[in-house]
């Protein structure tokens, strides 16, 4: 398993943060990496949400919630995907800091394909991936502080 772990401070309470976190459908308007994000499941928060998210770079993802605490933290697993990846988990704590909210990210994944996707990952995925986070967060701290957010 590979663990990237990134943070970034956003100058918003939690509650805005979380509004933009949980609301599954609207990755794709502060995700640059995410064409489109559409709910998969009847309902559209809590445990067992589930989303469906085409990749700009082609491809997709599914995902659900599988830890839901409001304004604490949230959790997904992928469960299909066209990626080359075998398992993968990202949780989102969100923690109050002077007069906002860092929030911390903390994502485990497994390539398929064994030896050659340990190697993949080694030389292309892990750094892909980890600069694909950093650039969700600066969106998503641009869009929570500005009156994108909902």
């Amino acid at each position: 398993m590979t663990l990237l772990e990134n943070s970034i401070y956003i100058d918003a309470p939690a509650d805005k943060v979380w509004a933009a976190l949980a609301r599954l459908d609207a990755l794709h308007e502060f995700d640059p990496g995410i064409a489109r994000s559409e709910l998969r499941s009847g309902n559209p928060q809590g445990l067992g949400a589930s989303r469906h998210c085409e990749l700009h770079a082609g491809g997709w993802f599914r995902d659900r919630v599988i830890v839901w605490q409001p304004q604490k933290e949230i959790e997904f697993e992928l469960h299909e995907c066209t990626l080359p990846v075998r398992r993968l988990r990202h949780r989102y704590t969100l923690i109050p800091e002077d007069n906002g909210t860092r929030v911390h990210q903390r994502q485990e994944y497994e390539l398929k394909f064994g030896l050659v996707g340990a190697l993949l990952d080694v030389f292309v995925v892990r750094r892909k991936w980890d600069a694909g986070i950093k650039a969700f967060f600066v969106g998503l701290k641009k869009y929570v502080e500005s009156d994108l957010a909902v």
